[in-house]
């Protein structure tokens, strides 16, 4: 139904613009029969081109410059007024009609998206108005745009800086339209939308997608969720960054709380916001790099309230690393603290 309704939108347009471009061979047109009817009746008009300038002035005027002598005359004169009239109401008509059909399709997901450097969400599910708090938390304070890519008709979500488009998320087009090639991080959902809500169907699709985004887009970072455990090793021949798998997570979250009462509501305080203590990767502050461990955790902790809890390098975190560890330059630390903190001077 957009595709329709967006395809007659231009249609209109189309009509629009060649009645404007009928109006303007009129105007064109109708100076020469000006001047073969007018020139031996009009001291005024003595060639083409002042039957030329009797058009401009007639348009501008609103009425006519010289003193029509013949009835044929008359007739030039009207149809000047008539299409000069219809050559601003056609463009304008045309220009409101492209316009309308513009914000129709984007409001239905059939736009295109100009900007990089984003946030890609692909597939949809409750999850993802839950990303979205999370990122446009105060606290995260994450000024990328999002797009979301969804084959729904209705916007899963609306928001400043949120865009939703269209379509499939395996498709090279319609990724493309989300700007897939510019994109700087990617998420892929276990889409609810789709038809079939078995595990294994889910997986396959977000398995399509982050072959498609990867074939396009390489250097994009892509988080990827995976529903059953037994399909990871799939996901792992893929080259996703991460992959987040909801069997394992849930499962092992569940089991642990069975054993340490109370876990669950410390990885929420860890992991969402506004209230609580939350976890940051930061760069390590200048100070701190080429020191131990045991020194890092003190100064953090006397002077920005911090404690430091793995220490990032080649990519990877150390968890909990031993005391005397270094910390190398260029290493990031993971950080539990209140609020976020620039560590760098």
């Amino acid at each position: 139904m957009p595709m329709r309704g967006r395809t007659e939108g231009e249609r209109i347009s189309n009509r629009l613009l060649i009645g404007a471009g009928l109006a303007m061979l009129i105007l064109f047109v109708a100076p020469i029969f000006f001047y073969l009817v007018e020139r031996n009746r009009s001291a005024d008009v003595q060639n083409v081109g002042d039957a030329y300038g009797w058009v401009v002035r007639t348009l501008f005027e609103g009425t006519s410059p010289y003193k029509v002598r013949s009835q044929a005359g008359f007739l030039a004169y009207w149809t000047v007024r008539v299409a000069g009239v219809s050559v601003v109401a056609f463009t304008t008509g045309a220009i409101a009609s492209r316009f309308v059909a513009t914000v129709i399709s984007r409001g239905a997901g059939m736009g295109t998206y100009k900007g990089s450097d984003h946030l890609l969400i692909c597939g949809w599910s409750p999850k993802g108005s839950e990303i979205i708090r999370e990122l446009r938390a105060k606290e995260v304070e994450d000024p990328r745009d999002i797009v979301i890519l969804v084959d729904t008709e209705t916007v899963p979500f609306e928001g400043d800086g949120i865009v939703f488009i269209r379509g499939n998320t395996s498709n090279d087009a319609d990724l493309k339209r989300a700007g897939v090639e510019r994109v700087s991080t990617v998420i892929v959902l276990a889409d609810h939308t789709n038809a079939s809500g078995d595990p294994d169907d889910l997986d396959a699709r977000s398995l399509l997608t982050t072959l498609a985004v990867e074939s396009i887009n390489h250097d994009a970072y892509t988080c990827v969720e995976v529903v059953k455990s037994e399909n990871r090793q799939h996901f792992e021949r893929t080259r996703a960054d991460e992959l987040v798998v909801s069997a394992e997570l849930t499962g092992a979250l569940l089991a642990a709380s069975a054993r340490t009462h109370g876990l669950t509501e410390v990885i929420a305080d860890l992991l969402t916001h506004p209230d609580g203590q939350e976890l940051y990767r930061i760069p390590a502050p200048p100070e701190l790099v080429n020191q131990t461990v045991r020194f890092a955790l003190e100064q953090l902790k006397d002077v920005h309230e911090s404690l430091l809890v793995g220490v990032f390098t080649d990519g990877h975190c150390q968890v909990n690393p031993p005391s005397e560890t270094l910390i190398p330059p260029g290493a990031d630390l993971l950080v539990v603290r209140e609020r976020p903190i620039d560590f760098r001077y």
